[in-house]
């Protein structure tokens, strides 16, 4: 049963980590307080310590270690907000319980085994369960492969605020874990898992197809990216991503963003740390070649004038065999911003300007020529990117939208 304070509060979770053959017990969370935002503590389980081959959740963050961690300032350690909803699920979970307090120990418990990365919750060590919070309607959940044309219709009316019970029953189970800000679902489809990206109100051009063909320009360039594809439903496009956080056989890969990684508050957008300090956190976890891949991912971004590129969309994978890099994600212009969230190094400024992104190889302590030799490479992909949108299906109008968006080097005609 879950401990539940007099409130409507869960006062206790125990952390699951996937093993080969199912979860074990990782460790505990318990909260204390009655405000909305209570203190918590997380203490790793005596019998995951005992393990051979434990590894520490978060290694900079929850090294593994006897004795409880307070999370304060924040209410649990940030590595749980990487595997919780961001601001899209948790807005679907508002508004699904309006009548409900909800918080991180309750966003964790409202999730299931698709979230992002290794980790689940529940209420006993025995295993992994979804909070079923009092007489809800929702609590008649859909399945992972509904159709796509009701998701995107529900996704839209959450947006407009004209959702109803039937639109938050179709979203609960796809949704309700999922990080990022914008509108999508996990889905199932051809007997594969995919994270479906769904257009948003406020779109200036079609994105999810733009997106497709900025990653298309990332694979040509070398840098790794998840297998994606369009697939329309209602006269829209949806871009469908797969995840790369799971195995073929859909065994979860632990996941840490590079926000935790460098202790970024949760609630924080901006940041002060660069795409220096990013190589420098990875390369303490024992990712190699952390300092070229960073700097790969700087030029891609300025060259593609994608400049959300804020702290959460910058992640790490253990696969089984250490940290590494994950593939690129979120990658869309965004021509009226012209300042990157990350700035590329300490002394050079996080304005909108190639030129200036370069200068980071010294930073890095990237040679000359090796530096050159990426940045090539990128405006080469980059000058696909007009044929890229013809195999996507990006409209001229969509194209001209654009057509101030990137650097003079790649050339870009929206004709």
């Amino acid at each position: 049963m879950w401990r539940i304070s007099r409130t409507g509060r869960i006062d206790r979770l125990v952390v699951f980590r996937a093993r080969e053959g199912g979860y074990i017990p990782a460790g505990e969370l318990t909260f204390e307080g009655g405000g909305h935002q209570r203190l918590g503590r997380f203490v790793y389980a005596a019998s995951y310590l005992a393990r051979s081959e434990k590894t520490p959740l978060d290694p900079i963050g929850l090294p593994l270690r006897r004795g409880s961690v307070a999370a304060a300032p924040e209410e649990v350690p940030l590595v749980f907000h990487d595997v919780g909803p961001d601001g899209w699920g948790k807005d679907v979970l508002v508004r699904a319980f309006p009548s409900l307090s909800l918080s991180m120990p309750e966003f964790l418990a409202l999730g299931g085994l698709g979230r992002t990365g290794d980790l689940a919750f529940g209420p006993t060590p025995e295993g992994p369960a979804t909070w079923a919070p009092g007489p809800e309607p929702l609590l008649d959940l859909p399945r992972e492969n509904d159709d796509l044309e009701a998701l995107m219709a529900a996704a839209a009316a959450v947006e407009a605020g004209d959702a109803d019970g039937h639109h938050f029953k179709l979203l609960f189970r796809g949704s309700a874990d999922v990080g990022g800000a914008r509108p999508k679902a996990r889905i199932r489809d051809a007997g594969r898992d995919w994270i479906a990206k769904f257009p948003a109100a406020t779109d200036r051009f079609d994105d999810p197809r733009v997106e497709s063909a900025c990653l298309d320009v990332a694979e040509a360039a070398g840098l790794p990216v998840p297998e994606r594809k369009i697939v329309e439903a209602g006269g829209r496009a949806a871009l469908f991503v797969r995840r790369f956080d799971r195995s073929e056989e859909m065994r979860p890969y632990a996941y840490l963003s590079a926000a935790t990684l460098l202790k970024q508050p949760s609630m924080r957008y901006g940041t002060d740390h660069t795409y220096l300090d990013i190589a420098a956190a990875a390369q303490a976890i024992g990712v190699r070649g952390a300092a070229e891949a960073m700097f790969e991912r700087l030029i891609l971004n300025a060259t593609l004038h994608n400049t959300d590129d804020h702290l959460r969309n910058h992640g790490f994978l253990d696969r089984g065999g250490g940290w590494e890099i994950a593939p690129v994600f979120d990658l869309v212009p965004h021509p009226g911003q012209r300042r990157h969230v990350c700035a590329p190094a300490r002394g050079i400024g996080p304005e909108w300007n190639p030129d200036r992104a370069f200068d980071a190889h010294v930073p890095l302590k990237i040679p000359l020529r090796t530096a050159e030799a990426i940045r090539d490479r990128i405006i080469q992909a980059a000058r696909r990117l007009p044929a890229f949108m013809d195999e996507r299906g990006v409209t001229v109008r969509d194209r001209r939208t654009l057509a101030d968006a990137f650097p003079s080097s790649i050339g870009f005609n929206p004709a």
